[in-house]
């Protein structure tokens, strides 16, 4: 069956074709195979060998920006839509994997390959992340990965997941293998772009196309190498948490400083995580506790809500709560210490861009 961009639907196929286009001039294709799988295990693996950043590559007097596309899908069940992308693991065929700003590194699921591709270790030592509030049980690996035609200047680790979680199987019925974590906070995984080349690997930009609202699939963007903003309608000073055990710059993503008003509450200023693989926001914290919410412990519709940053005499973000994940719908938990998570509904408004020289989260609007 082939793939539709643009209808009611994103079918999948089994041989599925996306070009990264590179401002050189050239391009480079890639085609997805989705295949079964099968795993063997090797030694204990460590990802902690002292290396450069970015492999001590210098920057190019003529800056390379690759236009990696991002189909966007219905995520299983009704909950809203999510961007994935191609991503090569050692010299295994291209596969989809959902792009998640909110986590950090690679998880593999089962049917990403038939058997273990050439490049690609698995070892004895195990490692759980989860998704969804979904555990993921799995091993440590360790590989080169090529993203937009370009690979990591090093083998860096990732998890292959041997759990059935309920996230697994959903997204395997829609020949999703993965989910690319390209958080910019320290974990035990690494973000995968982050071993790039050059400034490929330290800024990017992600936008997410398509129609949450009727979940119509459309095409994204994820920009590798992109300019930071000069029309930035809102800019985010993450908080330093220093280099990894390569040298690349970590930023705690999980602590934006926005200022969020709920209706005609009081303005809040608290951490906030922009998160492009979660559906509705969610906002936690006694400090919410006027909010106004339905039973269900949902904003109450209608509820207009604006978030501008810190400083900022206006608000770059504005919208009226609602039913509709990807979109408007806002969950609240009126306890405890105060943090918001913006869900992937910014993706779909803004441009937002990571510069991990500086540490700088960006919202600027796509150009028309």
């Amino acid at each position: 069956m082939p793939l539709r961009l643009g209808g009611p639907a994103f079918r999948t196929a089994p041989a599925l074709r996306l070009t990264a286009r590179v401002t050189a001039r050239f391009s480079i294709g890639v085609s997805t195979v989705l295949v079964a799988t099968a795993l063997t295990s090797g030694p204990a693996l460590a990802d902690n060998e002292p290396a450069p950043l970015n492999g001590g590559e210098a920057s190019r007097a003529q800056p390379v920006r690759i236009d990696v596309p991002i189909p966007t899908l219905p995520a299983p069940g009704r909950e809203g839509m999510n961007g994935v992308m191609e991503i090569r693991v050692g010299r295994s065929a291209p596969f989809l994997a959902v792009v998640d700003t909110g986590s950090v590194g690679l998880r593999v699921f089962p049917g990403a390959w038939g058997s273990r591709p050439a490049g690609v270790t698995i070892g004895t030592d195990r490692v759980s992340t989860t998704s969804g509030g979904s555990p993921m049980r799995g091993f440590l690996g360790k590989a080169s990965m090529t993203i937009g035609g370009v690979t990591t200047t090093r083998p860096i680790g990732f998890q292959y997941v041997d759990s059935s979680a309920a996230v697994v199987r959903g997204w395997a019925t829609k020949r999703v293998y993965g989910i690319i974590g390209i958080g910019t906070g320290r974990y035990r995984l690494t973000n995968p772009l982050s071993a790039l080349p050059g400034e490929v690997g330290t800024r990017w930009s992600l936008h997410l196309g398509g129609n949450p609202v009727t979940r119509q699939s459309g095409m994204g963007h994820l920009i590798l190498g992109a300019a930071s903003p000069e029309d930035a309608v809102a800019s985010f000073q993450l908080p330093p948490l220093g280099p990894d055990g390569y040298g690349a710059l970590l930023w705690d993503d999980h602590a934006a400083p926005g200022c969020w008003t709920f209706g005609a509450t009081r303005t809040q200023c608290v951490d906030t995580w922009f998160d492009s693989g979660g559906h509705p926001m969610r906002a936690k914290g006694s400090a919410f506790s006027r909010v106004p919410t339905t039973p269900s412990k949902e904003v109450r519709f209608g509820t207009r809500v604006a978030l501008a940053d810190a400083g900022s005499a206006f608000d770059s973000w504005e919208f009226r709560a609602g039913r509709t994940a990807s979109v408007n719908a806002v969950r609240l938990a009126p306890a405890g210490r105060a943090a918001v998570n913006t869900g992937n509904a910014p993706y779909f408004r803004y441009v937002v861009t990571y510069d991990v020289t500086q540490g700088l989260l960006s919202l600027s609007n796509p150009r028309r």
